[in-house]
């Protein structure tokens, strides 16, 4: 692997005490910082001339001469060849910054591009916490490698600002009780998970309720299909069998009209005085003889 520390360089004396300052390492990622860094060292020894000089005015051959050896220690061994033909510090210079100023700009397009993405995130009807925390973790790990890391407290309030309806009670929950500011983002992620997983076993268990509820009204009304409109009693073959029968198994009709059977064993006849039929049913004739 290509060292990418910084190094420490000597470069001059003041009233006998040797200054030495950190060269940073120019890498594909840090050409901002690494520029501004640079520039703070080379005017400190006073040869920022060797890359900018002062119009009208010739500059030091010693200034060129300690230029281009710190520019050569401030970048990676695999762009040494790149410069090695440039035989001033402003040529050098100048190479490197349209080399990592278009790459920094590539980056800075990239990060705009997530960025967007990341505060049009919404989670989707059918989509599950896992699968919606998963991409708001890709996006912030993306940003990350580009250049600033986004905030635990940014993904907090993306991800509570961009839930379901369904998650509306714990949303307002967490951030009318809990500090967002320092709330981690796997933590909001958790307890959004444990309120999902509780909503779902309620949901269950309503589920259940319901369905007994219909099993039950399903049997009530199988029950009244069975029962007779007119007279409330069941309508099946085998009930009728069972209940119509009787000592002489006749039938006749009520006062509204409707078939009916009757035990007749209770009712005395006037004519002879016997029980199980009436006086218009009695088998004695009308000469007193009973009817054959």
């Amino acid at each position: 692997m290509v060292e990418s520390k910084d190094k420490e360089v000597v470069t001059s004396k003041e009233g006998g005490t040797s200054m030495s300052f950190q060269c940073p390492v120019l890498n594909s990622t840090n050409y901002t910082i690494w520029e501004i860094k640079i520039r703070l060292i080379f005017n400190v020894h006073g040869i920022w001339e060797a890359i900018e000089p002062k119009e009208g005015s010739e500059v030091d051959e010693k200034k060129y001469n300690t230029a281009i050896p710190l520019l050569f220690q401030a970048i990676l061994e695999n762009m040494v060849l790149k410069i090695v033909d440039f035989t001033s510090a402003k040529e050098i210079w100048h190479t490197l910054k349209v080399q990592h100023v278009g790459v920094h700009r590539v980056k800075e397009a990239c990060l705009e591009t997530l960025e967007s993405d990341f505060e049009s995130l919404k989670m989707g009807v059918d989509e599950s916490l896992d699968v919606y925390s998963g991409k708001i973790s890709e996006i912030a790990s993306q940003a990350s490698n580009l250049g600033p890391t986004m905030k635990d407290k940014k993904l907090v309030r993306r991800l509570l600002s961009s839930m379901l309806e369904k998650f509306i009670q714990i949303v307002a929950a967490i951030e009318q009780f809990l500090d967002l500011g320092a709330m981690p983002f796997q933590e909001a992620v958790g307890r959004l998970k444990a309120f999902e997983e509780r909503t779902k076993m309620k949901n269950k268990e309503v589920d259940m309720h319901e369905r007994l509820l219909f099993t039950k009204e399903e049997g009530i009304e199988k029950v009244k299909e069975q029962k007779c409109e007119h007279c409330g009693n069941e309508s099946s073959k085998q009930g009728n069998k069972e209940r119509g029968r009787h000592k002489y198994g006749k039938t006749w009709k009520n006062k509204q009209g409707n078939q009916a059977q009757q035990d007749k064993d209770h009712i005395k006849c006037f004519k002879c005085n016997e029980r199980g039929h009436f006086r218009h049913e009695c088998p004695i004739g009308k000469e007193g003889r009973r009817q054959t």
